[in-house]
């Protein structure tokens, strides 16, 4: 069965002003249509069901029983419904933006995609992460200047296929490739090249297969970090003296059980080293209680001083600090 059309007509500028309405919908609307009964408490609104335990405050959410959260009504509906980024737009658009005025340049088909209308991994990518060799330069620029990240690594990875740069103009996005345990690519992350761009979605599988630097199955230590941008960043700042990592990024402040799983099965360490914010310690405390009975799993947390990891690396590169003087679990 063909896959619904999700495309632009009104350019870049129609279809953020689209998503960000999309992604400013009322959180207790969204969870009632799904079924839910929302009850207020306090500032913040409670929904429950067997599967399903989510806390709202404002336009943040947190599923207690999956254990993950997330900003924006967008964020939730691609977890209540397993749908992709597109799917999702294409959901909501239809449910709540029914003027056209006010979808701002996104065509939606109508009704809602079936799991069999899902667009299927491999289109996702031929519509949204097509190589271009053409606008490398760029967006090598925006890891290199905007973001301080080490050129060698970054050389290393674009040659080997696991980062590159998107057709998309006029910036184009970075493409950070998931491969699973055996090296197949099953999802990747795309960030845009302006440095305040909301656009990071994941498409494809993040659970079994992730963006990693360094080599995951030979590494005495595994981090698990939330983003690739913040992969690159802790791998800049700490792989010269522990040269024995693997920096993985979970697109999010999950930690997926079976990257533990794995690390456990390979008896190597496993640090949690997630944003300094509530996500990050939900996340590390739900890493740590789904490890809890595991025997021998040797499990950490690191911490960065600012808000994440790049953060971190662009206050080093500023204040010209000696590498002796960084701060981490592996500074000894």
């Amino acid at each position: 069965m063909t896959s619904p059309a999700f495309h632009l007509e009104g350019g870049a500028e129609g279809i953020f002003t689209a998503t960000e309405e999309l992604r400013s919908l009322s959180l207790p609307a969204l969870l009632a249509w799904h079924g839910f009964d929302p009850k207020p408490e306090g500032a913040s609104f409670r929904a429950k069901t067997d599967r399903h335990n989510i806390v709202t405050t404002g336009n943040l959410w947190y599923d207690n029983k999956a254990g993950m959260g997330g900003a924006g009504a967008l964020d939730l509906q691609m977890h209540l419904s397993g749908e992709d980024f597109p799917a999702a737009c294409q959901t909501l658009g239809n449910q709540f933006l029914l003027s056209p005025s006010r979808q701002q340049g996104i065509a939606f088909p109508s009704g809602k995609p079936t799991p069999s209308e899902r667009i299927p991994f491999p289109e996702l990518m031929a519509k949204y992460a097509v190589r271009d060799d053409a606008n490398w330069p760029m967006a090598r620029a925006y890891l290199l200047e905007e973001r301080g990240i080490e050129p060698s690594i970054v050389e290393e990875l674009h040659a080997a296929g696991s980062i590159y740069a998107n057709d998309h103009l006029p910036n184009p996005a970075l493409v950070f490739l998931h491969r699973s345990d055996a090296g197949k690519v099953v999802g990747a992350t795309l960030r845009d090249t302006r440095h305040q761009s909301s656009f990071r979605p994941t498409l494809g599988n993040k659970l079994t297969g992730w963006f990693t630097v360094g080599n995951i199955q030979e590494a005495h230590s595994i981090i698990a970090i939330e983003s690739p941008i913040d992969a690159l960043s802790y791998h800049t700042l700490y792989a010269g003296k522990n040269k024995q990592i693997a920096v993985v990024s979970c697109s999010g402040s999950f930690v997926p059980e079976e990257l533990m799983h794995q690390a456990w099965n390979r008896r190597q360490r496993f640090v949690v080293a997630l944003d300094n914010d509530s996500a990050g310690e939900r996340g590390w405390q739900k890493a740590w209680d789904t490890t809890a009975d595991w025997s021998g799993f040797k499990i950490d947390s690191d911490i960065p001083r600012l808000k994440d990891w790049n953060a971190e690396l662009m206050a080093v590169r500023s204040l010209k600090q000696k590498p002796e003087s960084k701060q981490s679990l592996f500074h000894a």
